[in-house]
């Protein structure tokens, strides 16, 4: 049989499939070949036979991406999640995961939560200079919640951000999920409320990973050469700097810095591009220590 696991605790992992959730165990041979399986894994199994407690999981199929932190596999859609305020939105945290979704090829709409407390326009439009679709939301007074609905419907959907912003508070707002939630603390940082990885059913074909972390994230070691292949909003002038593989950091003649200053391009955001690449470049130079 061929389904989705869903759910894993200590060895034992759930997997649903037409309509019924079955308790299967991953064979060892998994173990020998050190492969783990992960939660959106979609697997092939044998239920378990009468008098066995558990089913198997006999094969693992292949995964179009997955994140090591949280472990999670096969998703769909990626929300970004950030607060208007109340914690300060930390940006340079959503485009290093902006910078993950789009090298793992995951589809990602940014969300602002919390506009109900303050007007973050000038964010919004940042990230929509760079192509992404903003969805402004509060879960407090049901704003965005049903443009944020249809965005996710028949879909396996990750949420990622601070922690505090209301991700869980959104998703209960949206479904009556009774995800647990944590209120901000006085310093600002939001208390970690889920402890393992889940998938949970969201109508039809429709699957939200309810996961821990996602918050303090840290980008996989790639070439600084290549980062600038990952931001959307230089694709337009891509050959037309003065010289080529032009990273458009300091280069003198760079058609992406004369965007910038013609307002095509937010400034904000090109002066974190440029704090990403710094801390990439001395990662890769470190990469053989």
């Amino acid at each position: 049989m061929r389904g989705k696991l869903i759910k894993g605790v200590g060895g034992l992992y759930s997997v649903y499939c037409d309509g019924q959730i079955y308790q299967t165990k991953a064979r060892g041979r998994f173990r020998k070949d050190k492969l783990k399986p992960i939660i959106g894994d979609n697997v092939q199994f044998v239920p378990a036979a009468g008098g066995e407690d558990f089913g198997a999981i006999d094969e693992i199929e292949a995964r179009k991406n997955s994140f090591i932190r949280p472990p999670v596999a096969n998703i769909d859609l990626m929300l970004v999640v950030m607060a208007a305020a109340s914690p300060e939105p930390d940006l340079l945290l959503a485009d290093k995961l902006l910078l993950e979704t789009k090298i793992k090829n995951v589809e990602t709409v940014v969300v602002i939560n919390k506009c109900d407390l303050c007007d973050q326009e000038n964010i919004a439009r940042q990230y929509r200079l760079s192509g992404y679709r903003v969805i402004m939301t509060s879960a407090k007074e049901g704003i965005g919640l049903e443009e944020l609905k249809d965005a996710m419907m028949g879909k396996t959907v990750a949420y990622a951000g601070q922690s505090g912003v209301g991700k869980s508070s959104l998703l209960n707002a949206i479904a009556d999920l009774q995800l647990e939630t944590g209120n901000v603390s006085r310093i600002q940082r939001g208390k970690h409320t889920t402890r393992h990885v889940e998938l949970i059913s969201f109508g039809k074909d429709t699957w939200l990973a309810d996961t821990p972390g996602f918050s303090l994230y840290e980008n996989d070691m790639i070439d600084p050469q290549e980062l600038k292949n990952f931001y959307h909003e230089f694709l337009p002038y891509d050959g037309k700097c003065r010289f080529l593989g032009c990273n458009h950091i300091s280069e003198p003649g760079c058609a992406v810095k004369e965007a910038v200053q013609n307002g095509l391009i937010a400034e904000e955001r090109m002066e974190r591009y440029a704090l990403i690449y710094d801390e990439l470049k001395e990662k890769w130079s470190k990469r053989y220590d």
